[in-house]
């Protein structure tokens, strides 16, 4: 007999979002978390946007799970009294030839059913006094939300459906039985816990916590590489009301300006290539942040900027979210996630249903 259908390997928003949809659908769950707590990695080191999914391929997940995540996030979070703000965002051009870009993204917002408001240098001013700019682009739909709060309630709706969260729980490793998978923990490898199916979405270690997995192959586990984002904060009143973006990066969507729920102005990720995990803010980053905010804010220059936090993003080879589901002999299922980045936390709710559905086709 089996201790649990599923077991969920990390306890951040996504892992947290997956056991939670889980659960409500009636499975016995349990949910494992090698730290002291939950969103203790990158679910509490991002900027909080709820995205609202302009940029991503058409036929890729990110694009799948970014706008209705949107919707959802939104409609859960008046649901539950989880404090958000839709203060919207600014894509900005800081000159003509970068208009022709901004043209681009208003193609590829409509391909994913989205409408932005195209907005004159006039309007610009109208919205945002101190921005500087040629022309922008306004989403309505982006915000921000208080992630501590959201994770928090799905785990009381984990705990209220009858699954289990356990701290301080880390995955050694499995071993696939005639109608089970066992698997171990590293603080007690002699109790052995019985489980049916096994999810992996421990993010940044996804792909090492798999290679850990019975009958996972290693032709299976994608290359990912790690990007650092670190982020700033700016003393001071904040001088804007709406998020403001510069163009994409190749790794990220530029430094741009997010607000915190505290009206606390933040400023990030700037993109750095790293071969280990550090959550440490990289130092002698100032001069780099200031000449990129001057180009949409000049008044940066004369302003106080602190070093905040940071955050680590997983990026796989095809720059999307990957699902890679193995049904073993004995009916158990493996599904791990890969390159679980932005949108991640927009796509959370959705990527729970995703993987509900996985297990009702099987």
């Amino acid at each position: 007999m089996v201790d649990f259908e599923v077991t969920v390997i990390g306890g951040g928003v996504v892992g947290l979002s997956i056991a939670r949809e889980l659960s409500l659908s009636g499975k016995k769950v349990l949910l494992i978390e090698k730290n002291s707590s939950f969103g203790r990695e990158n679910s509490s080191r991002n900027s909080g946007v709820i995205h609202a999914g302009i940029y991503y391929p058409n036929n890729s997940f990110k694009n799948k799970f970014c706008a209705p995540g949107n919707e959802s996030l939104y409609s859960y979070a008046k649901e539950r009294s989880i404090e958000f703000s839709n203060c919207g965002k600014i894509i900005i051009a800081t000159s003509k030839e970068e208009e022709e870009k901004l043209n681009q993204i208003i193609l590829n917002a409509k391909r994913n059913g989205l409408i932005l408001e195209k907005l004159s240098k006039r309007r610009l001013k109208e919205l945002e006094p101190e921005l500087v700019g040629e022309v922008g682009l306004l989403s309505r739909t982006t915000g921000i939300i208080d992630i501590h709060d959201l994770m928090l309630n799905f785990i009381t709706d984990i705990e209220h459906s009858g699954g289990l969260v356990s701290f301080n729980s880390e995955f050694s490793h499995s071993i696939n039985k005639t109608n089970h998978i066992s698997f171990f923990l590293k603080k007690d490898e002699k109790q052995e816990v019985k489980t049916k199916s096994i999810i992996n979405s421990t993010g940044l270690h996804s792909h090492l916590i798999a290679k850990k997995i019975d009958g996972i192959n290693v032709d299976d586990i994608p290359i990912i590489r790690y990007v650092k984002g670190n982020y700033l904060s700016l003393s001071g009143k904040s001088p804007f009301k709406k998020l403001i973006y510069p163009l994409p990066e190749k790794d990220g969507l530029g430094i741009h300006s997010t607000l915190n729920l505290n009206g606390v102005t933040i400023f990030g990720p700037d993109t750095v290539d790293v071969e280990e995990i550090d959550f440490h803010v990289t130092k002698n980053i100032k001069k780099k942040f200031v000449n990129s905010i001057s180009k949409y804010w000049p008044e940066v220059k004369n302003k106080k900027l602190n070093y905040d936090y940071c955050g680590i993003r997983p990026k796989n080879t095809n720059n999307d979210f990957s699902f890679f589901t193995k049904k073993l002999e004995n009916d158990s299922l493996i599904i791990n996630l890969f390159g679980i980045e932005s949108p991640g936390l927009t796509s959370s709710i959705q990527i729970g249903k995703y993987i509900l559905k996985i297990f009702k086709h099987q």
